[in-house]
């Protein structure tokens, strides 16, 4: 890794965000998964893998024993980031409401990663989020930046 920089961080190791970070590590990028569970940290640096996903462990054992996957609970530096976090919905009183997806985990991992974002990086924002989220995220991070890209 140049400089201590991940190539990409991916914050959220479950349904989505693993088999992400895997394919990717096995590609020969190097990886950052980050996860706010400290047991999940821990499986995945021992080569496993806490969900059922059919041949996945193989992948993800492969990713972490040629370096390329590590997992923490805090990012770093990278030049990607993707956020693959739950958007659960927050409780309707009746049936014929709409639900509303509950974006806190989102923006609870954007900012977990504004510290490290620099000119020329990009923010994918893979998890699950109504219409206007990109553009929210964007404005949220501008308003947490001390200097404009």
């Amino acid at each position: 890794m140049k400089n201590s920089t991940y190539d990409v961080c991916i914050l959220g190791l479950g349904y989505i965000g693993l088999p992400t970070a895997a394919l990717l590590a096995n590609r020969g990028l190097s990886v950052l998964g980050v996860d706010i569970r400290p047991e999940v940290v821990k499986v995945i640096n021992a080569g496993q893998i806490h969900i059922v996903e059919p041949e996945l462990d193989t992948f993800v054992k492969a990713a972490v024993g040629s370096g390329k996957l590590i997992a923490a609970t805090t990012p770093k530096e990278a030049s990607t980031f993707i956020i693959a976090v739950p958007t659960p919905f927050y409780p309707t009183q009746n049936m014929k409401d709409i639900p509303k997806p509950n974006m806190e985990y989102v923006f609870s991992a954007v900012e977990s990663i504004i510290p490290f974002l620099k000119e020329g990086d990009a923010v994918i924002l893979e998890s699950t989020s109504p219409v206007g989220s990109t553009s929210a995220i964007e404005k949220f991070v501008r308003s947490k930046l001390k200097t404009q890209f």
